[in-house]
């Protein structure tokens, strides 16, 4: 047995029987219990006084009868006992009830009685899985303002994962006893219990916040710094020396780095997605999303997620942005995988998609709308009732797009107009060289031309169009002395007939594309905007449009004089009704197709648009209508009740104003929630364009999608209010503003020779 007495010593309070082999061997229990009652010695006053303060001792007589106690330790079953000292205060041990000892794991080199004896004179000991914690750093976990340089509370008894070491029981059971001991003396625990003490009445959350109002409030100065650059679009290092001018003034922060600046700018975006995104979930609103792709300005694919929903406090759907993604690989099955996953961490599981998620949206790429192995083939396989909805500015282009190419003639135009983009947009050098021999009033006009009838929009091609209108007859002065071709196709009155008819086209499509742009504009009325200017393409046919009339007028004016217009039949006029019948025919195809079943989608959805029903074919009951309300029900994944629907119906037949019940109000809400273009994401581009420069392309996606967040989902600064961040930060173990165990921000050293002019007298 060695000596178990002397075992017991060693440890600073005395700490029961060592040996488990002991427990069927009545003469070994005895010297156990012998040892307890007649230990030897402690070494010094200090250990001798914390020997004394043992709970109970068994006499020798006793030692033979032992029973569990209600932890489930070994004890004597005999109540009368040798009491050494009574304590003050009893408190349970650790193991609060039998059922929790009874599964409790012991380190392999104690036993029951050594547990109980160790827990009984070490409060705050605790014992999960065999390792060693304590309770109270568990609970209070960082200091707050009694925080000291080099004073740190240890992870590992916070997280429970203390073991014994060495290779023999004799080892490991000092190894404990020392481990033990050290954090029993150590100053952070002694913290630890001080704040205990001063909890009694409060709880520790918020004492420690009430302890470090002065550090959070000097810590709420920084955040709003930070919170400020990123709403400004401002690059983070800033933060130096916007806290170089608060020391000034008097204030004193330690977080003045941009390194500071950034680990705060992630904080402020993970809780505010989180706590966005948790009130969605909550509220178990209806959403759609919506993914478009782009490059950063290093070259990186990168993907921008979108979620439109519906909530009850807001009239309207409200878009969200939820993250940028870098895309490492552009095939569908990443970019489903990357949506999916990015979707997960927001907290939106699959089960709440299934449920909730009616509609995508994204712009034409195969890679996303494929038919066999696109982004939506892989979201239709995994939630089959949702919308996939192609971006309507997108079809809209495509439809001109279209019709442009099946008309040879119109390439004179486009080649005319692609031939300025390309002089008048060249580097730097040469750029500033050309603009340098035109007049401002040309310059000005040529800064808007970029490329017509391509890749973008139509309100981008009629800029462009609409400048070389404006610009005409000083581009014929500017090109009749260095590009004489050029000049010769200005000359040409059929390329200026050509060039008004776009115009008047494109401000068709600009009017139509600007208002399906807007946030307000939803599925429904998208489709009236769309019939009412296929019907103003129509009546183009017919009478002329605003610039094609003006073309007698301006080609007999003065400003137009110099201009010898003639008519070369090497560049013919369009065919206009051609290109008119095709557009129009175009725009049916793309935007009105029942090959994509937006037709029947609108069938239904004009349930609950009265404006749309066909009244002279309407009963009461509707039992068409109730039919289609039933796929409409399926489609939105919300249940409208039919005795709504019928007071619906039966209040339109009768009068015009009438009150909407709350399931048919709620349904519109959720047919607004489809995205009907990929606006918003373009928009995002946009902002990831004023973030990400080339100054500050050191920046990463995450990074930059943190900025985003700010930007994007925060408050202006004037209502934002930053205690709630600052206060889980501190909860996150991060340091406050004053606290000096930061890395020093180094100083700037002026030479002696810059130094000497304010020395002169």
């Amino acid at each position: 047995m060695g000596e178990p007495g002397s075992e017991i010593i060693e440890s600073v309070p005395p700490a029961g029987p060592e040996a488990s082999e002991s427990t069927t061997d009545e003469n070994e229990d005895d010297i156990q219990f012998v040892s307890i009652l007649f230990p030897k010695a402690p070494k010094r006053q200090g250990d001798f006084l914390h020997f004394l303060k043992v709970k109970k001792v068994k006499t020798d007589t006793e030692s033979n009868e032992v029973s569990k106690n209600h932890c489930g330790l070994s004890k004597a079953k005999e109540p009368d006992f040798e009491y050494i000292e009574q304590p003050i205060a009893e408190e349970k041990p650790s193991c609060s009830s039998k059922e929790e000892i009874d599964n409790l794991v012991l380190p392999d080199c104690w036993n029951e009685k050594q547990a109980f004896m160790f827990t009984e004179q070490y409060k705050w000991l605790e014992i999960k899985e065999g390792k060693l914690g304590c309770k109270d750093c568990s609970t209070v976990r960082h200091l707050g303002s009694k925080a000291e340089k080099h004073v740190h509370v240890s992870k590992e008894w916070i997280a429970y994962l203390v073991t014994p070491n060495g290779s023999n029981k004799t080892t490991r059971q000092a190894s404990l006893r020392k481990k033990i001991r050290e954090h029993d003396v150590s100053k952070a625990h002694g913290k630890i219990q001080d704040l205990l003490k001063e909890s009694a009445n409060d709880s520790i959350s918020n004492l420690v916040h009430k302890q470090n109002n002065k550090n959070i409030d000097a810590t709420i100065k920084v955040f709003n710094t930070v919170y400020s650059l990123v709403k400004h679009n401002r690059p983070l290092s800033d933060i130096e020396g916007a806290m170089e001018l608060q020391e000034k003034n008097g204030e004193v922060n330690c977080l003045n780095t941009r390194y500071s600046a950034t680990r705060i700018a992630e904080h402020i975006a993970k809780e505010m997605k989180m706590k966005i995104f948790t009130n969605i979930i909550e509220e178990n609103a209806k959403i759609c999303i919506m993914i478009d792709e782009a490059s950063t300005v290093s070259k990186k694919s990168t993907l921008v997620i979108y979620l439109q929903c519906t909530i009850q406090s807001a009239s309207a759907p409200v878009m969200l942005f939820v993250a940028l993604k870098e895309l490492v690989s552009t095939t569908a099955e990443y970019i489903f995988n990357t949506l999916l996953s990015t979707l997960n961490d927001c907290g939106f599981t699959n089960d709440y998609l299934k449920a909730n998620l009616i509609a995508f949206c994204s712009d034409g790429a195969n890679t996303i709308l494929g038919r066999k192995s696109g982004v939506t083939t892989k979201l239709l396989e995994n939630f089959p009732e949702i919308i996939i909805w192609n971006c309507l500015n997108h079809r809209l282009q495509l439809s001109l797009d279209d019709s442009i190419s099946e008309i040879k003639q119109i390439n004179h135009l486009k080649i005319f107009l692609d031939k300025i983009y390309s002089i008048y947009h060249q580097p730097n050098k040469n750029q500033t060289k050309l603009l340098g021999t035109v007049t401002k009033e040309l310059e000005t006009e040529i800064i808007k031309i970029g490329r017509v009838m391509g890749p973008k929009w139509a309100a981008c091609s009629l800029q462009a169009a609409t400048a070389v209108w404006h610009a005409y007859p000083v581009l014929y002065v500017h090109f009749s002395h260095s590009y004489s071709g050029l000049a010769k196709r200005l000359a040409n009155i059929n390329f200026l007939q050509d060039l008004g008819l776009m115009i008047d086209i494109l401000e068709e499509f600009s009017v139509l594309s600007t208002a399906l742009q807007s946030r307000s504009t939803n599925i429904q009325k998208a489709q009236k905007l769309i019939k009412c200017t296929i019907r103003a393409l129509e009546n183009l046919k017919i009478h002329t449009g605003k610039y094609e009339s003006q073309i007698e007028d301006l080609v007999k004016s003065d400003k137009f004089k110099d201009i010898p217009f003639n008519k070369n039949n090497k560049f013919n006029a369009l065919p206009r009704n051609i290109l008119l019948d095709n557009i129009i025919q175009h725009m049916n195809l793309r935007l009105l197709s029942e090959q994509n079943h937006d037709e029947n989608i609108f069938n239904y959805f004009d349930l609950l648009e009265p404006s749309t029903w066909p009244y002279e074919e309407i009963t009461s009951p509707w039992i068409a209508g109730e039919k289609k309300l039933f796929h409409l029900c399926e489609i939105l994944k919300y249940e409208v009740d039919l005795n709504d629907f019928r007071e619906f119906v039966n209040n339109n037949i009768k009068s015009n104003n009438v009150s909407i019940p709350p399931t048919i109000q709620k349904a519109r809400k959720i047919v607004s929630t489809i995205a009907i273009n990929s606006a918003e994401a373009e928009r995002g581009f946009n902002l990831m364009n004023i973030i990400c420069t080339r100054v500050r392309n050191s920046l990463t996606i995450d990074h930059v999608s943190d900025l985003m967040t700010i930007n994007l989902l925060g408050k202006e600064l004037a209502d934002w209010d930053a205690t709630p961040y600052v206060k889980s930060w501190s909860n996150c173990n991060h340091r406050l503003a004053t606290d000096t165990r930061v890395r020093q921000k180094s100083t700037k050293v002026f030479h002696e020779n810059q130094l000497a002019i304010w020395n002169l007298q």
